[in-house]
């Protein structure tokens, strides 16, 4: 419910008129940040600019620092985040799911008792990558960002720890480089976004990649109401029904400086609060609205 009233405050914090008149001219919004977020971004941008295109978009990791109108975070934000006169507004969810490469000897197995939040810690957090190699049939070889990132943060705070706690073999590069290295390795384990797990297209899970279920109920075994996998779509609709509390979701902010007005920033927000929000399940992102979980 917090998080609920969190997003109806910000319709009114931005006290933006979704129907402004943008001045006339060019202008340039420029954007960075959680690189998992730019395919939807892209699409934004792009929708928006067809609606008014005197207003141009520039999305990328290597941008000038001061020339910077919108950081996107997709972690949980603290203070270290909003410094500097930083504002903020969530424009849309994600989920995580942990995933291994299709052609584990194991598969069979773990698909049918999935994980529970005991074996993900186990896996993920509590044994160093030596003893996982060395004391398992078949090892989990954990792979994970070499340096701190959005979705490394927000997997982690999901299972009440620290990015720097997730053991295993560092990768560097961003989250399509995560999950190539878990195609490459039949013992490869990670986690990843649904817009990469899933091929976009086919809405089906990617070549060389298996999910393993989550243990929803903790009864050492799959049901029928826990095989959610089959497509994106199904993962999606599952969660906006639901919003499951041990399926792993995080939201996707955005910051700007709230001492410096901007119109075309400010349309540009409102109108991914509402029109845009009908193109986040074509890239896997969850909408803003959520359902109270089943009691």
């Amino acid at each position: 419910m917090k998080r609920i009233f969190f997003l109806l405050i910000v319709f009114f914090v931005l006290s933006i008129n979704g129907q402004s008149q943008l001045k006339a001219g060019n202008g340039i919004i420029t954007i960075t940040g959680t690189r998992l977020v730019y395919p939807i971004m892209q699409r934004w941008a792009d929708e928006f600019h067809l609606q008014h295109p005197e207003i141009r978009f520039q999305i990328g990791a290597k941008l000038p620092a001061d020339s910077i109108a919108l950081q996107i975070v997709s972690h949980s934000l603290d203070q270290t985040d909003l410094a500097g006169g930083k504002s903020y507004v969530a424009l849309a969810r994600y989920i995580q799911l942990p995933i291994v490469n299709s052609k584990r000897k194991d598969l069979a197995e773990l698909l049918s008792r999935g994980f529970s939040e005991k074996s993900i810690s186990n896996i993920y957090f509590t044994l160093n990558a030596t003893d996982k190699q060395n004391t398992q049939e078949n090892p989990f070889n954990v792979y994970t960002r070499s340096k701190p990132a959005c979705a490394s943060i927000s997997f982690a705070h999901h299972y009440g720890h620290e990015q720097k706690d997730i053991s295993g073999i560092g990768v560097a590069g961003d989250d399509r480089d995560l999950l190539n290295a878990v195609k490459t390795d039949a013992n490869g384990v990670s986690y990843n976004n649904l817009g990469f797990i899933y091929n976009l297209q086919s809405r089906k899970v990617t070549d060389s990649i298996a999910i393993i279920p989550i243990d929803l109920d903790e009864n050492g075994e799959i049901d029928a109401s826990e095989n959610i996998y089959n497509t994106i779509d199904d993962v999606l609709a599952f969660q906006e029904k639901n919003n499951h509390p041990k399926i792993p979701v995080e939201f996707v902010y955005v910051l700007y400086k709230k001492d410096k007005p901007n119109k075309s920033l400010e349309a540009f927000i409102q109108w991914i609060l509402t029109k845009g929000q009908a193109y986040n399940h074509e890239y896997g992102f969850l909408t803003l609205n959520i359902s109270e979980p089943k009691k």
